[in-house]
């Protein structure tokens, strides 16, 4: 039996290259946006959560800048990750979230900040930002509606690992 030598060689590639393919999984960030119910709560309860316009850090690698009421979704490589968020963009924040990322794994994660206002109504004070994974299925309840953050927000380092889907991913 005679073997074609080209067809040997795209059999190998292709057998090479779709198990190294495989080895991501994607997360999805979002900054959660107020709803104006919650906006005016915000106005007069003296704490809570509010929506996070600030840098999403993994590791000391600035990412993207989030907006309100955006998502972005990353294929990002199977392992351990830790993401962190700062309102400063020369440098990484202290709140931090680890994730061990799974071959074909989706995970959700929420960026919002909590705050206090010492004078309900007159002045808000950011006391720091909050990240945390969240159930998909949570994530699809409060954020499917979102639209995808905009190409200029995401660092260019990190541009090819950006889903390029303009709609909230729904499966889990």
């Amino acid at each position: 039996m005679k073997i074609n030598a080209q067809f040997v060689r795209v059999l190998a590639i292709t057998c090479f290259a779709l198990p190294c393919a495989a080895q991501t999984g994607r997360v999805t960030f979002y900054s959660y946006a107020l709803t104006p119910k919650q906006q005016v709560k915000t106005a007069v309860v003296p704490a809570g959560t509010t929506s996070f316009t600030g840098w999403l850090y993994e590791g000391n690698k600035k990412m993207a800048h989030a907006s309100r009421g955006r998502f972005m979704t990353f294929q990002l490589a199977a392992g351990g990750h830790d993401f962190v968020t700062s309102y400063k963009s020369n440098r990484p924040g202290k709140t931090s979230l680890h994730l061990d990322i799974e071959s074909g794994g989706h995970y959700c994660v929420r960026l919002s900040a909590r705050y206090v206002s010492p004078t309900p109504g007159l002045l808000i004070a950011f006391v720091d930002s909050k990240i945390e994974e969240i159930s998909c299925k949570q994530a699809v309840q409060e954020a499917g509606g979102y639209r995808r953050i905009d190409l200029k927000r995401i660092e260019p380092a990190v541009q090819a690992d950006l889903d390029t889907s303009s709609t909230f991913p729904k499966e889990n």
